[in-house]
């Protein structure tokens, strides 16, 4: 039996207040969850930029390099160039691209922002802190620059994971597509942890470099993220006024 029109009107509305309470829950964690994490970033800087983590960082650094072996010896290297500047550059722009292509054009230019802002304040703080990276006799391989805190590799690709993660799941419709998004959700987790962790590995940064790239990626998603669902929240409600018209003629 078909539902009557009043039934229907009813069912958008419910799904409606639905999405508008995701999208609002979502916003407030997500100022809450940059919040935490900026200050963590400032209370990692606070106490990098006057030395007191040298001996920590140290330490563990040493004991990184003595307990090496040959398989994380060639494996560490590799995943620290996966998550270099060239190739993160390089699969951005795909991803910039497909989004284009597929007309997405508000989440093109929030990746787009994330991603350009992320570069520009890790830039900034490279700058600033001016930290130097471990000695040159613990590296595996070799590094571009001296400057160290925080590390763009674990900013940069917890940016650019968290931020594909999250747009795929907003724009997952089916159950495959969720099925993806929700496997993209898992990856976006363990690219930043082992490009973190291979960067300490190969010895180009100190722990804290690491720690505070994390914490200072996460806020910053986190903001855009913010900012995002501010945006989905407009567009819905241009939706919905574009939508009572066509209820009201067709009573």
């Amino acid at each position: 039996m078909a539902n009557s029109p009043q039934t229907c009107i009813q069912s958008r509305k419910s799904r409606r207040h639905g999405r508008d309470f995701i999208i609002q829950s979502t916003r407030r964690l997500a100022a809450q969850v940059s919040g935490i994490f900026a200050v963590l970033f400032v209370l990692i800087t606070a106490l990098v930029w006057p030395g007191v983590t040298k001996s920590f960082d140290l330490s563990i650094t040493k004991a990184v390099v003595a307990h090496r072996n040959g398989f994380l010896n060639t494996i560490a290297p590799l995943i620290s160039t996966i998550g270099g500047t060239k190739i993160v550059l390089a699969f951005s722009l795909i991803c910039l691209g497909l989004l284009a292509w597929r007309k997405h054009w508000l989440q093109a230019k929030i990746l787009f922002g994330a991603l350009a802002g992320d570069v520009i304040i890790v830039t900034a703080f490279k700058r600033m802190i001016s930290r130097m990276r471990p000695d040159k006799q613990f590296w595996l391989g070799s590094v571009e620059d001296q400057q160290s805190f925080p590390s763009g590799h674990s900013a940069n690709n917890t940016v650019l994971w968290f931020m594909l993660a999250i747009i795929v799941s907003t724009l997952a419709r089916t159950e495959v597509q969720r099925a993806w998004a929700r496997a993209l959700n898992i990856l976006a987790v363990l690219m930043p942890l082992f490009i973190g962790l291979s960067r300490i590995y190969v010895a180009h940064h100190w722990t804290t470099d690491v720690l505070s790239g994390w914490s200072l990626g996460i806020a910053w998603v986190a903001f855009v993220t913010w900012i995002y669902f501010g945006e989905l929240a407009k567009l819905h409600a241009q939706a919905s006024q574009h939508q009572a018209p066509q209820h009201k003629e067709r009573k």
